[in-house]
């Protein structure tokens, strides 16, 4: 859009500024990432996009140079931020708090503070709008600020850039409800600079609302949109069946593979049914007895239940873990959280509605929206040295997995951009 300029900050391998870039044609035209392969997936998918890799704090300087060299006085239109998550805590910002403010909080995750160069370079750039996607528990995350003093990031982020003449506001947000077919949730601050916005919408005393704020889209999908969510069957259904012990990968398409399952594995979840666990799985195959002993691993009869298990001291228990692991989707609803181990079947509902599988990648690629027909081109994770791809792929699928499982969705990025346009407008 003629004018308008984005910049992205820990922007992974590009993938939310797929939303921003060929959903809008809003040149993203600097990128910070910390990863070299993420680096190289941006080089190779935005050629025009800068790319400033390497540790934010010892690049920042570089990065807000760049934007001041090609604006001049002009700001940018939009940034946005998706800062590490995995340092968040769950944990209550009073307690976190108070163990800093005691000195009993010795160890501290360096991951959180990530977001201090980050409001740095937006105090410098002073966007339009900027856009922060984090997990959801950044809103109770307590960090140890440029003082040194324990503060909420958010309260942190309202305080640095409230008085620079920003307005704020944080919502948790779950893409499923914008047509993004999986399980999604994130919470979304947006901040705007543009003064009669400002004025009509206010931030006032406190940013995180659970009610949706002016800022946030209001949701096209779902209990609470105008359709339906998109499911699981919808976005996949059409593409050829797999099998992870007889036929891991399509013939007509490298993509669509999936990881090879062990005889243990593959026993437990071809008996088990579409959105249960194995866990679940308390009947025995032989007999047909179901056991009332929500431990017992085998039958009265001696025949092994489908359950996950271990052998420990000679005995066999069961696997210790979340019962959502080794769990199947659902076909009627949208698939559940795509995460950077959407090949292991023991994480979180990774497997496969009805046949004896996880996800393959080209079903995360179109889960993602990444795989999406409205996209001005078409995204490579060709030649990016990053583990080992199988014989005959040039792509990892290590890569392809914990990018997307890293990532925003495209689509959810291009409907908040969507919005903040529309805003402008009105």
């Amino acid at each position: 859009m003629k004018n308008k300029v984005t910049g992205s900050l820990f922007s992974g391998g590009g993938i939310g500024d797929v939303g921003i870039e060929w959903g809008h044609g809003i040149p993203v035209i600097a990128a910070s990432e910390l990863v070299p392969s993420r680096a190289a997936l941006i080089r190779k998918n935005f050629p025009r996009t800068k790319v400033f890799e390497g540790d934010i704090w010892k690049t920042k300087d570089a990065y807000v140079n760049f934007f001041k060299e090609k604006l001049g006085s002009k700001h940018p239109w939009l940034l946005t931020l998706s800062p590490p998550c995995q340092g968040m805590s769950s944990n209550g910002a009073g307690r976190i708090s108070s163990e800093i403010k005691s000195g009993k909080r010795l160890k501290e995750d360096t991951r959180n503070r990530l977001i201090i160069p980050g409001i740095e370079i937006l105090e410098s750039l002073q966007p339009e709008w900027f856009i922060i996607e984090n997990v959801r528990r950044m809103e109770n995350t307590v960090i140890r600020n440029e003082n040194g003093e324990p503060e909420n990031i958010l309260q942190c982020l309202d305080r640095r850039l409230g008085g620079l003449g920003y307005s704020i506001f944080a919502n948790i947000l779950d893409f499923r409800n914008y047509g993004v077919p999986h399980h999604r949730e994130r919470l979304i601050t947006v901040g705007c600079r543009i003064p009669h916005l400002c004025r009509k919408f206010p931030s006032g005393s406190g940013i995180f609302s659970k009610e949706l704020s002016p800022f946030h889209p209001l949701p096209s999908h779902g209990q609470n949109g105008h359709r339906d969510w998109v499911s699981l069957r919808e976005a996949i259904q059409h593409l050829p069946s797999l099998d992870a012990k007889t036929e891991t990968v399509s013939q007509e398409d490298d993509f669509h593979c999936v990881p090879k399952w062990n005889e243990q594995q593959y026993f437990w979840m071809q008996h088990t049914p579409e959105g249960q666990s194995a866990f679940d799985n308390i009947q025995c195959i032989k007999c047909k007895r179901k056991m009332e002993d929500p431990t017992a691993v085998s039958c009265v009869c001696g025949e092994a239940l489908p359950r996950p298990q271990i052998k420990e001291s000679g005995q066999y228990r069961l696997v210790r873990g979340f019962k959502s692991s080794y769990r199947r989707m659902k076909w009627d609803k949208p698939a559940g959280t795509i995460t950077m181990n959407s090949g292991v079947i023991s994480s979180d509902v990774k497997g496969h509605p009805v046949e004896n599988r996880v996800l393959s990648l080209r079903e995360i690629l179109i889960l993602s929206t990444l795989d999406y027909p409205c996209w001005s081109k078409k995204y490579t994770f060709d030649e990016i040295p990053y583990g080992r791809a199988t014989q005959g792929q040039s792509f990892s699928d290590k890569l392809v997995r914990e990018v997307i499982g890293e990532s925003i969705p495209p689509l959810a990025m291009k409907k908040m951009v969507d919005h903040l346009l529309k805003l402008e407008k009105e």
